[in-house]
Order: structure tokens, then sequence, then C-alpha cells
């Protein structure tokens, strides 16, 4: 691959190239039917798909109203799925915006192993034009391989989830920025369908100066929010904040809180070292700052870095962040790997290398390793911001 580094300290290549064949090796465990054989247990494939297959599904049977109430989609996705799912999900939540509905909807009354294989196919199709963007030429096939390889895409198959899409749509989007601004930041807008990556977007444009770009954010998200509550109703809307200000319990359990635990966010990680609720959102609270903070200056700077810095950022401040997210710390790792000088010492690897493959010692609540990962998050920041040293700043492709 295009990387001088790796090239030299290729023994560490390689390893990081079996954690990823690793990941790739899980998803055909699982989805033939040796789900656990080879290491965690993940029930099925699309474990998270078939929540917002069965949400989508609810458009059509009418029952739409009812896709925020727990006790329902538990029952609608567990009863709809039992022939895939290997046993019940025991706290399923569709946590989503009513926009992301418009996303789901074509896939909904498909098969569920067809809509998975073309719904994480278009993600990933998403995910190789973005990329081709951002890294043109010879670089293209090393940000490729290293996103494909990466846990994280794996994981987000095994789970059927929509990180693989959100990380597209921001590499495409910060890609396209000097050239086509108004596409770009109408790219940016569609990751409003997961709002807690979204907030540090608008401030990145915002500090960079790129008004063209947020007037195309602003003309992605008025269309896709008016179409989802003309479509689906204001009411609906509604229904996803209260989800968030009243959370609900299925068998004496808060699903939102469950789904919480097992995180990898600032909060998360400090709450299973022990602290109290109060401290551990205190934490959240503080790291979100540092992430603002991190944005602003990069943008402001026009630092060649910031789009490491930016994935980055926005899963430290984010208060949910799962393994598939971790696919934006794999991308920041390469951006970063990809400028490291042949010269670099084999120890300066170890970061950008524990932040690709950062989805193999996670969730903490099952891995204690995985408590480092806000480090690695704060940890390749500081990197990317010191670039390579006074002799030699930070490159970008």
């Amino acid at each position: 691959m295009d990387s001088p580094i790796l090239k030299r300290h290729w023994p560490l290549a390689a390893v990081a190239v079996l954690f990823g064949l690793y990941g790739w090796a899980l998803v055909a465990a699982t989805g033939s039917g040796h789900d656990g054989v080879i290491g965690p247990r993940f029930n099925a494939l699309g474990a998270d798909w078939v929540i917002f297959q069965a949400a989508a599904r609810a458009f059509f049977s009418g029952e739409l109203t009812h896709i925020y109430d727990q006790a329902w989609i538990t029952n609608a996705t567990n009863s709809q799925f039992a022939d895939w799912l290997s046993q019940p999900l025991p706290f399923p939540l569709f946590p989503y915006p009513p926009v992301f509905l418009l996303l789901v909807l074509p896939f909904a009354k498909l098969p569920v192993a067809l809509s998975l294989l073309l719904s994480q196919s278009a993600q990933f199709a998403a995910l190789a034009l973005a990329l081709r963007k951002f890294a043109p030429g010879k670089a293209t096939l090393y940000f490729l391989i290293g996103a494909l390889l990466a846990p994280a895409a794996s994981n987000n198959v095994l789970a059927g989830s929509n990180a693989v899409l959100v990380t597209a749509l921001i590499v495409g989007g910060f890609a396209l920025l000097k050239d086509r601004p108004l596409l770009a930041g109408a790219l940016l807008g569609v990751v409003i369908f997961k709002p807690q990556f979204f907030p540090l977007l608008p401030l990145a444009l915002l500090a960079g100066k790129e008004v063209r770009a947020l007037a195309g954010m602003a003309a992605s998200i008025a269309p896709l929010v008016l179409i989802s509550a003309a479509l689906f109703g204001p009411g609906l809307w509604l229904d996803w904040i209260n989800v968030y200000l009243h959370p609900q319990q299925v068998a004496g359990v808060n699903a939102t809180d469950w789904g919480h635990s097992w995180d990898e966010s600032v909060s998360t990680c400090v709450a299973l070292l022990g602290a109290p609720r109060w401290l551990a959102n205190t934490a959240q609270a503080l790291a979100a700052l540092v992430a603002i903070v991190a944005v602003w200056r990069a943008f402001r700077l026009g630092h060649p870095g910031r789009l490491a810095i930016l994935l980055c950022a926005a899963l430290l401040a984010s208060p949910h962040v799962s393994n598939y997210d971790l696919l934006m710390l794999a991308v920041a790792g390469l951006i970063y790997l990809k400028a490291l000088p042949e010269s670099s010492r084999p120890l300066i690897l170890l970061l950008p290398l524990a932040a690709w493959t950062a989805p193999i010692f996670n969730p903490p609540k099952v891995m204690p390793l995985g408590l480092i990962t806000p480090l690695l998050l704060l940890g390749l920041i500081w990197a990317v911001f010191r670039g390579l040293g006074a002799e030699k700043p930070l490159k970008t492709p």
C-alpha cells in the first residue's frame, strides 16, 4: 500500500491485517449459523438492522405511531424476525429521528438477507466514492483497503448499522468542500439522521467560514425534515423527542440506559470505573468542550489534518458511541498514518494502529481495555495537531 512507514514496518501492518481479517471472519461465522464459534456472540447478522426494518414496515401496516414505544418495537422486532434471530433481542430500541425512516423505507418489504446486503453494499459504495474523492491517485487504494479491512467496517455489517454511511457523508462532504461547497454542505446535512455526530459539522463549517456549504447544509436538512413530517406526521418527531425526555422501561429495564452501557463514550467509560452519574455526565460535557475547541481551532486555522481531528472530535463529544461508529476513528488513524515519514520509529505506529483496531478490544463493559478508547481519541487529536514536529508538518492527501 502507498505508505512508506507501513512498508518499512510491515510486520506491524501484517498484524493489523490479521485483526481486520478476523473481523470479516466473524461476519462469515455469524452469517453461516456459527455465531460465537470464533468470538463474541452477535445473535445474527443485522441485529440492529431488523429493528430499523421493523420500524419501517410499521409505515405500511399503519402502526407507525408505535415505533418509539419500547414494548411495541420489542414485540414487533422479535415476532417479525423470529426466524432470522437465533434468540429474541433483549431490549431493542429505535432511537433515530424520523428522517432516518426515509433511508430505510426502500428496504422495508424486502427479505432480511437481501435488504441487509443491498443496504450495506450501498453504504460501502458511498464510502469508496468518498475516499476516492478525498485521496485520489495512488492514495485511493491505501484508504480503501484500510477502511474496508478496519474491524469497525466488519462490525457495521455484523450489526447492520449505518456508521459506514455516516463516515462516507463526512469524508465525502469535506472532500468536496473546496470544489463544490453547496453539494458538500448538502451531504453533511444528511448526517442529521444520526444527530449525536451532527453538531460539530456546522461548527466546522462556521469556523472555516464556509458560507456556501452552510447554505447547502440548510438546503438538505429542511427538505428532509419537512418530507418526514409530511409523510409520517409531525407527531412522530414529538414522539422521538419524548423517548429521550421520558425513557421507557421493559421488564424493569430502561432500554436507553441499557444500550448506553455498551458504549465507548466518555460518560460510559467513566461510569464503568465506578463514578456516579453526575460525574460521568460532567466528564462527557468536558469532553464535548474539548472537542468543540479542537474543531473550531482546526478549521479556523485551516489545519491540514482537520478532517482527522473532526472525525475524532465527533466521537469524543458524542454521548453514544458504538463499535461500528469507530470507523471514523479508523479513518482518522489512516490519515495520520499516511502522513508519517518512513523514518518514524515503530513506537509511533501504536497510536494509529490502536485507533484502527479499537473495536477488537471494545466495548469496555466486556473488555476493560476498551476504557482507553477516549484516550485514543484525545491522543490522536493531539498527535494530528502536533503534526510530525516543527521540522515536517502533517500533510494529508
